[in-house]
């Protein structure tokens, strides 16, 4: 009786109270960079826009600019103006629900609000506006939002030393978590292909093209090796992207010691063993593999024929890494082979 006749009065109340608590929580966003942010996204919906963003028209389809590459000089050059400009046309995008543009993918996740995000966050381009940067990230996903804000308030304003904040490292659902994944690998390759550029500009012509020949055996059998990655969960794509990251690392990171004459610490005993030691263990998994049953198969477990095919591509990838080192590092070839094949050696025990 008492619940009944005060319900009307209370939910007046309450409604007056949260009204007040979003406009002070908005005046508080808009007078603060770090400090006491709110740890709601319902607080930043009213933090106002930049101007340029009352321009942009709303596209008919999903744009294919890719905001992220050019935000962080993925296959082009740095632009800050032109990320800015794709990113407000995804936002629209994203917001009318175009769905997926084929030509860029990943641009629908990581484009849009996410790298608005990242941009005014990391003031890239722009006067650093951190409430507005909680506004975008609370767009593109609130659970990332909310976990990114503890570490926004550890940073009390200042910049990660590391590199730019990525709101990405916070994603907080399987499918953002699939799509910055892919974004983390694009940098990350950018990355190396321009630590292999400078590399080659130190080479002679003839190891070169070894080179060159290398690096395209090297990704013919990381990129065959996504098939020997089970492909069941919904974190599959995570876990074949990150699979596939390990190799390319492992990979240069042998090439940054051998540049160093830090020479694989291999036994003479493992040069001589070391390729029958592989051959027992691909065989030993192949009968392993043929195990499997059809409903394994189905939910998406590795087959036999799946690691016979990759095998095959990571010995023309061995054979290119002696045909390289026999040129660049001909003290060492014979501990060279050995260390590749004992990498292989030890990737095929991981797989099931």
């Amino acid at each position: 009786m008492f619940r009944e006749r005060h319900f009307g009065i209370l939910t007046i109340v309450l409604s007056l109270e949260v009204l007040a608590g979003c406009i002070l929580a908005s005046a508080a966003v808009a007078q603060s960079a770090t400090d006491e942010l709110p740890a709601q996204c319902s607080a930043y919906v009213s933090v106002p826009l930049p101007a340029e963003a009352e321009s942009v028209p709303t596209p008919q389809t999903a744009p294919d600019c890719a905001s992220y590459r050019s935000y962080r000089g993925i296959g082009r050059p740095v632009n800050y103006p032109e990320a800015r400009a794709c990113a407000w046309r995804e936002r629209l995008a994203q917001k009318a629900q175009l769905g997926q543009n084929q030509k860029e993918p990943d641009a629908w996740v990581v484009g849009g609000s996410l790298i608005l995000a990242d941009i005014y966050f990391n003031g890239a381009g722009v006067k650093r506006n951190i409430p507005l940067a909680m506004r975008f990230a609370c767009e593109a996903e609130e659970g990332m939002a909310m976990l990114a804000l503890p570490e926004i308030e550890k940073l009390n304003s200042s910049l990660p030393a590391r590199g730019p904040f990525e709101f990405c490292d916070y994603a907080a659902t399987t499918f953002t978590m699939n799509f910055c994944s892919g974004y983390a690998s694009e940098i990350e390759t950018e990355r190396r292909d321009r630590y292999y550029e400078t590399l080659k500009s130190r080479m002679n012509s003839a190891q070169r093209e070894a080179f060159d020949k290398l690096l395209a055996a090297e990704n013919a059998y990381i990129e065959a090796h996504a098939s020997e990655v089970d492909q069941g969960g919904t974190i599959r794509d995570m876990r074949t992207i990150g699979s596939m990251n390990i190799l390319h690392r492992l990979f240069r990171a042998e090439v940054v010691q051998l540049e160093r004459k830090q020479w694989p610490a291999v036994s003479t005993s493992q040069v001589k063993t070391a390729d029958g030691l592989l051959h027992d263990e691909y065989e030993a998994k192949l009968q392993q593999l043929r195990s499997h049953t059809r409903e394994e198969i189905d939910e998406g477990a590795v087959t036999a024929d799946d690691l016979a095919n990759v095998e095959s591509l990571w010995e023309n990838y061995r054979d290119a890494w002696a045909k390289f080192a026999r040129l660049r590092y001909p003290a060492a070839e014979a501990r060279i082979r050995a260390e590749i094949t004992i990498d292989r050696y030890r990737l095929l025990k991981t797989i099931e």
